[in-house]
């Protein structure tokens, strides 16, 4: 019996099992020639089993055990058309062919369709068929090596799959075109039944479906939406683990058995996509038949999830560059507009005093700039950008302010306009007010009245004995300014009062979505359209203050009246619903909205328009349009002809 010899399970399971009553007889019966080829098949390290007598009955060592599944160990001495019923129709042809001809026969990566499980699996496997022949000379048996090659198979027909798709997307416009495209050569390569793209709603609320594929002639409903798969399985697909649903199985939560069953599939996975950790989106696939748990499936899926949305994420970040760089052009020509606006209207006497003052003001605009660019556009308030004017100047005069009130957040905007304001009151009071004298003090508050008016008071107090300067005259720039801010960019009001102790503003600056704020035009009785007034009327629609009021001077030195200064869409319908002006001056970007709906009332009431933007926009018949900074004989030559 030393055919036997050994401690290996299948050595020990033959020497144990009675085979008495077997067709084989018993062991110490059994001819040598089977004696022979099973020491060497139990001692081999390689997968090997014999099939042997007519019947093919199998005898297999402990490498080889693995390969018919939960058919071990009843297979061992089991006829092969018993054991391999499922594939009988596949193999017996090869043993017969085998037996008849007395030659070996080897097949590399051949598609076995076993239903080991209980469920038809799509295996690969390399394997040989050898005749075994017995002390006769005559075939007794044959000698069967092999080994499963469903992972390779599978890896290299998943490969040629992602260079395909890869190949594929190259061509997709947009990245939902090649969203879709993914989703559904996945779901036919798989052989899925309903692939897709899902959102998560709140804990236990389920998901709705962005994107899906369903298999043509699968049965599977339309739905917008997923059902809850299940408080279990949901808290591991939040935590970032790959989710595989299969009905068969016994710990199943009530809830997924339920999703499953209602659907009417046999199988889904989950694979997540995590941003900032948190559950982002998924995407699943459902099948109608049964399929095992596959960590090839759940690695092609990751990776083609990997794919689109990395391609998401791509085209998302060249629609943010461009419109980044758009914004960035915009800006630029904006503060070109703004200072060459803030150039042109600065009064003074001597180069030197025009140097001083617009020196003065652009650097406040770059301490502002400097100070969004910080917060990176967002999140600014009001007392960063108060403190931030006052940075420049010195200890003794910043001992002598006193600033109070509530955290007021800001829009980019509005808080260059605030910033403005600022510096325009306190260059008033460094020159001629409280703080040009040791003693004197300045007291800034601010505070939201009930209706949600953002609410400045802002109060010089002179050092005892000291008179008041002579200030900026009323139609200076620095008075026009503040004038323009309060009123016209925010629609609010601004109140001065002189006494002998010092020098009082009152702004009120209504509470709202601050950069689109529709402003209340208050043009002064001169300057309107009147009956009294014969000259052509100018309507302007612009929301930097600096160049609303470049542009107003420019069309009062040229014999224009000016219909009404407005900074907003709804400011501008409201205010010609009544009466139109000759000719409108129109930016075409207004606190991040467009300014084409006024564009089109005005064009049908028939009232010639003018763009001024900072964008490249498109060029609209009959419409002409510049680009700021303007040229003033340019915009009069355009304002001549229409």
């Amino acid at each position: 019996m030393d055919f036997l010899a050994g401690d290996g399970e299948m050595a020990t399971m033959i020497r144990e099992k009675d085979w008495s009553a077997h067709s084989f007889g018993r062991t110490e019966d059994w001819p040598q020639s089977l004696r022979s080829a099973l020491a060497i098949c139990l001692n081999s390290a390689f997968p090997t089993a014999i099939y042997w007598g007519s019947e093919l009955r199998l005898l297999y060592n402990d490498a080889w055990a693995p390969i018919p599944g939960p058919r071990h160990p009843g297979a061992l001495g089991a006829p092969a058309k018993e054991v391999w019923s499922d594939i009988w129709s596949i193999i017996e042809p090869q043993f017969s062919e085998v037996i008849r001809s007395g030659k070996g026969l080897f097949l590399q990566d051949h598609m076995l369709p076993m239903q080991r499980y209980g469920f038809e699996e799509e295996t690969y496997w390399s394997y040989s068929f050898t005749p075994l022949r017995g002390e006769q000379g005559n075939i007794v048996g044959v000698w069967n090596t092999g080994s499963e090659t469903t992972a390779n198979v599978i890896q290299r027909r998943n490969a040629e799959f992602q260079v395909k798709l890869n190949e594929a997307l190259r061509g997709a416009v947009t990245a939902q075109d090649g969203l879709r495209l993914a989703l559904e050569r996945l779901g036919l390569h798989l052989s899925a039944a309903h692939v897709g793209i899902a959102k998560p709603r709140a804990a236990g609320d389920g998901f709705d479906i962005a994107q899906q594929w369903r298999a043509p002639q699968s049965g599977v409903p339309s739905e917008e939406t997923l059902a809850a798969i299940g408080p279990r399985a949901e808290a591991e697909l939040r935590a970032g683990k790959d989710l595989f649903l299969t009905r068969r199985a016994a710990d199943l939560e009530p809830e997924s058995r339920a999703y499953l069953e209602a659907r009417r599939i046999s199988n889904a996975i989950f694979v997540p996509w995590i941003e900032g950790g948190r559950l982002d989106q998924a995407i699943f696939l459902h099948w109608s038949r049964p399929r095992a748990q596959s960590v090839l499936d759940m690695s092609l899926v990751e990776r083609v999830l990997d794919l689109v949305m990395g391609w998401i994420a791509r085209e998302r970040t060249h629609a943010r560059e461009a419109v980044m760089a758009q914004e960035i052009d915009h800006r630029a020509r904006n503060m070109l507009a703004i200072l060459r606006s803030t150039s042109r209207l600065i009064k003074a006497e001597t180069v030197a005093e025009f140097r001083e003052k617009l020196d003065e003001r652009i650097t406040s605009l770059s301490r502002t700039h400097g100070l969004l660019s910080r917060k990176k556009w967002v999140d600014v308030t009001l007392r960063e950008v108060v403190d931030e004017e006052f940075a420049s100047y010195g200890g003794d005069i910043h001992a002598r302010i006193d600033l109070g009130g509530p955290a007021v957040p800001l829009e980019p905007n509005d808080a260059q306009m605030i910033a403005m304001l600022i510096h325009e009151l306190t260059t008033n009071a460094v020159k001629h007010g409280a703080l040009r004298d040791a003693e004197g003090r300045l007291s800034l508050t601010w505070s939201l009245d009930g209706d949600g008016a953002l609410l400045l008071r802002w109060e010089e107090h002179l050092a005892d004995g000291v008179r008041p300067a002579p200030a900026e005259p009323h139609e200076g720039f620095g008075t026009q300014l503040l004038t323009r801010i309060a009123r016209d960019h925010f629609g609010g009001s601004i109140r001065r009062e002189t006494a002998e102790t010092g020098l009082l503003y009152e702004i009120a600056l209504p509470r709202g979505s601050w950069s689109t704020r529709s402003a209340t035009p208050q043009p002064d009785a001169d300057t309107t359209n009147g009956a009294t007034d014969a000259r052509r009327s100018v309507m302007i629609v612009e929301d930097e203050p600096i160049i609303a009021l470049d542009l107003v001077g420019m069309m009062e030195h040229a014999g224009y009246a000016i219909f009404g200064q407005f900074a907003s869409v709804s400011a501008g319908l409201e205010n010609t619903a009544g009466r139109l002006p000759d000719i409108a001056l129109l930016d075409e970007n207004l606190g991040g909205e467009t300014s084409t709906p006024l564009l089109d009332h005005l064009v049908a009431k028939g009232v010639p328009v003018v763009i001024i933007s900072g964008y490249d926009g498109e060029v609209r018949t009959g419409v002409p349009r510049l680009s700021k900074p303007i040229s003033e004989s340019e915009l009069l030559a355009i304002i001549s002809s229409l």
